[in-house]
């Protein structure tokens, strides 16, 4: 983000402010990487075939799902920062943190599975962790609306319209990483699996 800020000078180069990165690190991305850490084990975790001692940690194609992913999130934030920043420099700051805070939650969700849909039934039911997802939210939201975090991070009251705009970015993303996911379970799907028991048969 920062760097397509200062190629296209958007917000001065400067797409979140010093504040808003420490409120994004700490308040909202925090809750989600606790919900995570603490999620239940993918079924069939154990079933698996062992990963080689030399495979890197990131294959090739997570690699490239990664920064697809990224390069997703940073234009989807410019896009709209860029796009009200003649309107109001505030108001562009603000749906910029906005946005790339519903990206995070909206991505935290669909990380819970590498292939998984996030409509799954077993992910919806999970309180302690919608819970955690929610506070994210409930953040994001007091860190626009209320009067002590506008005047800490420097942000504004957001319009319906503007916030229906930051939600309909959010979930175009989580659309985008469900197809993908779609085709991961297709490709998958189509090839032999290999599990544990076989293995010890062999």
């Amino acid at each position: 983000s920062y760097l397509g800020a200062a190629i296209f000078v958007i917000l001065g180069g400067v797409p979140f402010s010093a504040l808003v990165v420490l409120f994004v690190n700490f308040v909202i991305q925090v809750p989600i990487a606790i919900a995570l850490g603490f999620d239940k084990p993918s079924p069939g975790l154990m079933e698996r075939k062992p990963r080689p001692l030399t495979q890197p940690v990131l294959s090739r194609s997570q690699w490239i799902r990664l920064i697809f992913t990224g390069f997703l999130i940073a234009l989807g934030t410019l896009t709209i920062e860029a796009t009200f920043e003649p309107i109001s420099t505030p108001v562009a700051a603000t749906m910029g943190f906005v946005v790339f805070s519903l990206f995070n939650v909206v991505m935290g969700l669909s990380a819970r599975s590498e292939t998984n849909t996030v409509f799954d039934i077993e992910n919806l039911s999970d309180r302690r962790q919608l819970g955690l997802y929610g506070l994210a939210l409930v953040m994001t939201i007091l860190g626009t609306e209320l009067g002590l975090f506008q005047r800490i991070l420097g942000t504004v009251e957001l319009s319906g319209r503007q916030w229906l705009l930051c939600i309909v970015f959010a979930v175009a993303l989580l659309l985008i990483d469900e197809v993908v996911k779609f085709f991961m379970r297709r490709r998958r799907q189509s090839k032999p699996d290999v599990t544990v028991q076989e293995l010890q048969l062999a």
